[in-house]
């Protein structure tokens, strides 16, 4: 069935994939005569709901800190709690903390009003990422770190750490993994979606202990960077020092244990014609820019999960990642409300590393809902940017790849952004490529690690790196940079096309 094991770890992770998961389910058909477009059992596993009844529940590790979960974590374990079993037969004082009440989306769900208009949530009143949840979680899908004050941006060894003490008591790794493992009848692997301010070197130690088990598993991986990059970073400021440190260790680690990174810009650095003309969304509301988001990451990744389709994540990182040496992909796409325009594919923006250059190693196309006018505005825009390769042509290789697809659902949890009334379904289109252009952005947190450990910068210390460590990280990112060969600013003989204005 290939299976899809998924992973999510962080507050921005797990609202985005609350929005994926409840895409997946608006794919759903229940009447046996309709066919839907995706292979529920490549994502989906057999589970049972809360009145027992069977249902289909992710195959889905989902880590983020207890508070975070919101009423989750009460829903699926009250039961359990209220019936625990005990030997004391004496007197007992029962304490509990204030129970957070269900969301009004939640509420309005129970008391099936699931219309656009009035079980569409308020963005004020989303408080977590299950607040505006619409598919049942198997209890192991849940997985609640403990809150611990020292579990900060930016503490590498820290979330190291807290792996480490995690998987001990839950029996992360030999429990809910292996289960999940087991539950495969054809895996495929792993597509993983992690915060790397906090989770990053959490993600790192997941990631080492996977691969110790499964070294030929694929992993693709979404990797959230923070809100602070090498160029912006205050050398003065000892904690954005940390969090591009940190982020710089994630690098290495997603580039050592996964097989494709899309390393995806904090919200606020996306631009604000990452929506779609006319139109702005809070960058600081994680409900709203992880909708955006997950409708990309969503719609990117669809062919994997299309009903008889021969897509699968081996044959999407060996297309992408077809020279071995290029393991970080970026992120692009607009929504079309309108409809498409040559407009729209000339300013197509990133929601990854920007590129300034104009060379391409290969490129994944995902339109939805485009009629046949609009796919011939793309193909004719296409060929204006044929991309060529001799060296791929050689292997019979596609540079190109492209998919046209039915249009992007919008589930009554979707955030209010329309600048008019809410539509039903979307167009829009979301690429995946690889470029050499990418080695320039890898090689600025080379560069901002080497300079921090030539003058010996405190904050390195508080991490608690030792210098032979931070020897090792700076070597292995320009390791990195350097396979990505000598074409580090983007030039070239291939034109990248998609976001670049024409002169």
């Amino acid at each position: 069935m290939r299976e899809i094991i998924h992973i999510q770890a962080g507050s921005l992770s797990n609202y985005t994939g609350t929005h994926f998961w409840n895409t997946q389910e608006d794919y759903f058909v229940y009447d046996g005569d309709d066919i839907s477009i995706t292979d529920y059992n490549i994502s989906f596993k057999e589970g049972r709901d809360k009145h027992n009844q069977p249902t289909l529940c992710p195959r889905l590790l989902a880590f983020d800190q207890k508070s975070n979960f919101g009423t989750l974590t009460r829903d699926l374990h009250q039961e359990e709690a209220l019936t625990w079993p005990t030997t004391w037969h004496g007197g007992l004082v029962r304490q509990e903390h204030e129970r957070i009440p269900r969301s009004e989306y939640h509420s309005r769900l129970d008391l099936e009003e699931d219309d656009s208009e009035q079980a569409e949530p308020i963005t004020t009143k989303i408080r977590y990422w299950s607040d505006f949840s619409r598919v049942f979680f198997d209890p192991k899908s849940i997985q609640a770190v403990p809150d611990t004050p020292e579990l900060v941006e930016g503490d590498w060894n820290t979330s190291r750490e807290t792996f480490s003490r995690y998987d001990d008591n839950a029996e992360l790794m030999d429990g809910s993994l292996r289960l999940l493992m087991e539950d495969c009848n054809s895996f495929q692997g792993i597509q993983m979606i992690q915060d790397t301010s906090i989770f990053g070197g959490f993600s790192s130690s997941f990631l080492s202990a996977f691969r110790e088990d499964h070294p030929k598993a694929t992993i693709m991986t979404f990797a959230c960077l923070s809100s602070i990059s090498p160029l912006d970073a205050n050398i003065g400021d000892s904690s954005q020092i940390k969090r591009v440190l940190n982020d710089a260790l994630s690098l290495r680690s997603v580039a050592e244990f996964c097989d494709l990174t899309v390393p995806i810009l904090s919200p606020p650095l996306w631009g604000n014609n990452c929506w779609f003309d006319g139109h702005v969304i809070d960058s600081n509301s994680l409900y709203q820019c992880s909708a955006v988001l997950s409708a990309h990451i969503e719609t990117a990744t669809l062919p994997l999960r299309l009903q008889g389709g021969l897509d699968d994540l081996q044959t999407m990182v060996a297309h992408l990642n077809w020279r071995k040496s290029s393991p970080f992909a970026v992120l692009r796409g607009t929504l079309c409300p309108e409809g498409l325009s040559t407009e729209n594919l000339q300013n197509i923006p990133n929601l990854s590393f920007h590129s300034n250059g104009q060379a391409l190693f290969a490129r994944r196309d995902v339109s939805r809902g485009f009629s046949e006018d609009e796919v011939v505005v793309y193909n004719a825009w296409n060929k204006t940017h044929e991309l060529k390769e001799p060296f791929l042509m050689c292997l019979n290789r596609h540079v190109l790849e492209r998919h046209h697809l039915p249009s992007y659902p919008i589930p009554t949890s979707f955030p209010p952004i329309f600048p008019d009334a809410r539509p039903k379904v979307l167009k829009m289109i979301s690429s995946l490529s690889t470029s050499p252009s990418t080695a320039g952005q890898l090689s600025r947190y080379a560069h901002f690690v080497e300079s921090a450990a030539k003058r010996r910068d405190s904050a390195l210390l508080a991490t608690g790196l030792e210098e032979d460590e931070v020897r090792d990280l700076v070597s292995a990112l320009w390791d990195i940079v350097d396979e990505y060969g000598d074409n580090e600013d983007g030039g070239g003989d291939l034109s990248e096309g998609m976001g670049e204005d024409e002169e």
